[in-house]
């Protein structure tokens, strides 16, 4: 049997034998299970909030609000949030003990001592979590599909199961872009703990630090504007805190999704591929890291002591 799904299996077997992963893992699906109902109760609650208001204008002969724009799958925009933050984790869990945890028990020296080309297990690494979070997405693609369907009583169109699959594999590619990175890590870190920890570190800043630093940026300048009577609105991005905003793949990935999810009314109904388009540096942000690493992973192993 080829090497490389030798090691696919194996990584494959023995993510789902860990009981804190599949912890993670069914949290994950009943999160984004949850935020149809979520979304499908906010989106009603709107509707009932401007029928009230309509039948109380009406009753007062004023003029009738004009009703909300609600877009089908904006319904599903929770599940951005659940990839930003548990599939990042996730990904980071099933990445961190890929090459440290095998180093420490031994094995990893054994692999090393076996006739086939070192750059098959990383190959073989990144084929089996590529199959696992791939299951993963699939399941919740389904789910969200069904459950969409259930919620709002309608059949998604073919261009919204588009904007959704795009989304999807999206997702994989962010959730596979921490996996790589956590891969690296475990090459080069000797203690498993120590790994995890780098890239829990990582995770935070890219998903906090550096959003707070771009809404710190936005706030100062609406501040000077507001000092100068130039503006009477609520802060909006500027050229530093888009800047700021490119080192970040969590901000991109949640940008790019909100205009897939129908959460932009302005980009609603663009074709996926004007959206594609439109966030093209945002999608070479998240893809460079992961080529980098990707690069850097392969190197690595060919270094790494039998001895």
């Amino acid at each position: 049997m080829n090497s490389i799904v030798v090691f696919a299996k194996k990584e494959f077997k023995t993510a789902y034998k860990d009981k804190v992963f599949l912890v993670i893992v069914l949290l994950f699906l009943l999160m984004s299970i949850a935020s149809v109902y979520i979304g499908s109760t906010t989106k009603s609650a709107e509707m009932q909030a401007y029928q009230d208001i309509v039948s109380m204008a009406q009753s007062q002969g004023s003029a009738i609000p004009t009703a909300p724009e609600i877009y089908p799958l904006a319904i599903l925009s929770n599940i951005i949030e659940y990839v930003t933050m548990i599939g990042a984790v996730l990904a980071i869990f099933l990445g961190f003990d890929a090459f440290s945890g095998e180093r420490e028990n031994g094995t990893l020296r054994l692999l090393l001592t076996r006739p086939f080309y070192r750059d098959q297990i990383i190959t073989g690494k990144l084929a089996g979590a590529g199959m696992i979070i791939g299951a993963l997405l699939s399941a919740t693609l389904v789910f969200n599909l069904g459950l969409f369907t259930i919620a709002t009583g309608m059949i998604p169109s073919l261009s919204e199961i588009l904007r959704l699959a795009v989304f999807m594999i999206l997702a994989f590619v962010y959730m596979m872009s921490f996996y790589i990175a956590t891969l690296f890590v475990s090459l080069k870190t000797r203690d498993r703990a120590f790994g995890f920890l780098i890239m829990m570190i990582v995770w935070i800043f890219i998903s906090f630090v550096i959003p707070q630093l771009a809404d710190t940026q936005r706030n100062f300048a609406y501040a000077l504007s507001s000092v100068s009577s130039t503006v009477t609105q609520v802060p909006t991005d500027t050229a530093i805190s888009r800047a700021i905003e490119l080192f970040s793949p969590a901000v991109q990935f949640k940008n790019i999704s909100s205009d897939l999810l129908q959460v932009v009314s302005s980009t609603a109904f663009d074709s996926v591929f004007s959206i594609i388009k439109k966030n093209i540096l945002a999608i070479v942000t998240i893809m460079l890291p992961t080529v980098i690493f990707l690069i850097f992973s392969y190197t690595s192993v060919q270094k790494e002591n039998v001895l």
